[in-house]
């Protein structure tokens, strides 16, 4: 920007760009809210100073227009107080002039730095960069994120524009976009989603990027296969096959779409849903793949047993009866040692028995009056089909329990709404994540406090000797693990990209040593001792293993290293606020003070999820606030005890510390 100038421009001569990097959220209410907020700053800045802006909006000139590319908020602040007549229509507006190539990057520089911009503006504007002839690397220092932010914005960017659009207004999630994206053929990715966008059990990350990647399937090994009928329905239905011809015993036949068979699969099961529905159920739904966390939280309505036809009853009580015949005949086999009798035997007993537990089975059944508001669940289980019925949601739970009989209740499910966790509650994934944010976070302190790893290292050795594997918050393997050594893989792409930094800052240490064994010896040797520090406090960080539940030691090391969680985890859309309910948000803002007074917390429960996630993400920065399970427990002060250097004889060496 060598050509910027300054200067004041009459307000009806400005206009807001279309190049602005904000295009999401801006009619939003929680948007709306913080332009009347701000335009009340602006008047009160100008009444008491004469000046309303302290910022200048950034413009380029546009014929006998300037159109603001960065300050768009400021913009409209303004323009709502010219139209309430509190500033005049050509109100002298503090302004910076820039050229029209440097338009994206001051936009996006603005909004970096202020309020949170939407990934899909990001991911318009990072490409815009980069068909200007801008660098990675370049985007990347001059908005102080990594290479990699801006690589995984790019490749996003390769989403098909109506999974953009879906994805701005909240249809998808970023890992769901990002799995899709493992194609670039915006077809197939648009094809998968529509395919299973309300599919809860075939539309996580990890099995959207399996249906957009799928290429080939091997015939032989795919259970889909054998449960449409074959190869032939498939094909029948269009579907390619390639066969190798030196495979033997039918092995051989590949299928390229993999989608196509999921699609046959679910007609399969839509067909038998129907039948099924012909029963008399309140509703069926089809599973192509069985999902048990759905299944377990739907009750069971019991079942009744009928009296057996006349015909059904002489049926059974023969069968009974040719039973325990042929059970006294094999007993008397056995003992004349005539085992291969008994064992042909065995075969009828077989029958029989299965027979007869037909007869019982066609016993039992559901009342209409149950069944009228419980329903069944047809699914695809390890390749064979799977029929469930008398499944109650818990919104019947209640009509269902009038319609039973006395003496029978429902078993299993969710007696409570929501069907899924409690408002109050965080889902397991998201519990894990921030604890891999703290251990983490905990491993950066650790690479920078020579003197808490040395203690680490002698409290494991302590913990060892006594044979306390569990007490210490390290395993000692100096190798890369971070939350995932506990078990507790960071899910946000922010998380995601400190490890990365956490990684080159290990390599960063070691890319000067050499790598012949020998050398590298002699090269340590003569380091001096901080910088043999320096290298022992990061590999004992990269061992760091904080423990799931709370521990004494664990505790008592985050105090050690004076973790302050907030330094190191700030609460977004991404890696939580997106990620709770509507009560753990307004939770979290009223536990940071951000919320003034009932009318603000009204208008705040007003808002839906997503709009009520951004603007928490916009209060909550810069207070400090990180969520309870994360923060570190204040230390108790403790008198320092006078202690005596351990005897060198085998009995003190021995004897319990």
């Amino acid at each position: 920007m060598s050509n910027a100038y300054n200067t004041v421009i009459p307000f009806n001569r400005l206009r807001r760009s279309e190049r602005n990097a904000r295009r999401t959220g801006r009619n939003s209410a929680s948007y709306r809210a913080g332009i009347v907020s701000l335009a009340a700053s602006i008047l009160s800045t100008h009444e008491q100073t004469g000046q309303g802006l302290l910022q200048n909006l950034v413009v380029h000139v546009n014929g006998e227009f300037f159109d603001v590319a960065a300050g768009g908020r400021r913009f409209d602040a303004i323009t709502l107080l010219v139209e309430q007549g509190k500033f005049p229509d050509d109100y002298p507006t503090a302004s910076l002039v820039i050229g029209a190539d440097a338009v994206t990057a001051a936009s996006l520089t603005e909004n970096f730095s202020r309020e949170a911009m939407h990934p899909a503006d990001e991911f318009d504007a990072f490409k815009e960069l980069t068909e200007q002839g801008w660098t990675i690397d370049r985007i990347a220092d001059s908005f102080g994120v990594t290479t990699l932010v801006v690589e995984r914005r790019l490749k996003l960017r390769a989403a098909a524009p109506a999974l953009i659009e879906e994805y701005r207004v909240g249809e998808l999630t970023t890992e769901q976009l990002i799995s899709l994206c493992a194609t670039d053929d915006h077809d197939r990715q648009t094809m998968v989603w529509n395919r299973v966008r309300d599919q809860h059990w075939n539309n996580d990350p990890a099995a959207l990027r399996r249906a957009v990647i799928e290429t080939e399937v091997d015939a032989s090994k795919d259970t889909r296969v054998a449960f449409i009928g074959g190869v032939e329905v498939y094909e029948q239905a269009g579907g390619g096959v390639r066969r190798d011809l030196f495979a033997e015993d039918g092995q051989g036949t590949l299928l390229s779409d993999g989608a196509l068979l999921d699609v046959l699969v679910e007609a399969k099961l839509q067909d038998l849903g129907e039948q099924v529905r012909a029963e008399g159920w309140g509703w069926i739904e089809v599973w192509p793949k069985f999902d048990y966390t759905q299944f377990d939280r739907l009750g069971r309505a019991p079942k009744k047993l009928a009296d057996l036809s006349a015909e059904s009853a002489a049926q059974l009580e023969a069968l009974e009866k040719e039973l325990e015949d042929t059970q006294t005949a094999i007993e008397g086999h056995v003992e004349a040692g005539d085992d291969e009798q008994a064992e042909a035997l065995d075969e009828r007993v077989d029958a029989l028995e299965a027979e007869i537990l037909k007869i019982q089975a066609s016993r039992e059944g559901f009342a209409p009056e149950v069944m009228e508001h419980a329903g069944a669940i047809i699914s695809m289980h390890y390749g064979s089909l799977r029929i469930d019925r008398g499944l109650v949601r818990t919104a019947d739970r209640a009509n269902v329990t009038s319609a039973l009989g006395e003496g029978e209740r429902l078993s299993g499910g969710r007696e409570t709404e929501p069907a899924g966790r409690k408002g109050n509650t965080i889902s397991d994934a998201l519990r894990r994540s921030l604890l891999g944010h703290r251990n983490l976070a905990a491993q950066f302190v650790t690479a920078t406090n020579p003197k808490a790893a040395k203690i680490l290292i002698v409290c494991k050795f302590v913990t060892d000797t006594r044979s306390d594997w569990s007490g210490s918050p390290t395993d000692m393997g100096i190798s890369s693990g971070y939350g995932a050594r506990t078990g507790c893989p960071i899910t946000d792409e922010a998380g995601q990209v400190k490890q990365d930094e956490f990684v080159a800052l290990g390599d960063q240490l070691v890319e000067a040593l050499p790598t012949a064994d020998g050398d590298l010896w002699d090269a340590l040797t003569a380091l001096s001792d901080a910088e043999l520090d320096t290298l022992l406090a990061f590999a004992v960080a990269r061992s760091v293993s904080l423990s799931i539940e709370p521990k004494e030691l664990t505790e008592k090391y985050a105090q050690a290293l004076n973790l302050k969680m907030e330094d190191h985890f700030i609460p977004t859309v991404g890696n939580y606020l997106g990620r709770v309910s509507k009560e753990l948000i307004i939770e979290a803002l009223t536990e940071a003070g951000t919320i003034k007074g009932d009318a603000d917390r009204i208008a705040l429960l007003d808002m839906k999820k997503g709009a009520l996630a951004t603007e928490a993400e916009t209060r909550l920065s810069g207070t400090g606030w990180v969520p309870s399970l994360i923060r570190t427990q204040e230390a108790i002060p403790v008198k320092k005890k006078k202690t005596t250097k351990p005897k060198s004889n085998s009995k003190a060496a021995t004897s319990k510390p």
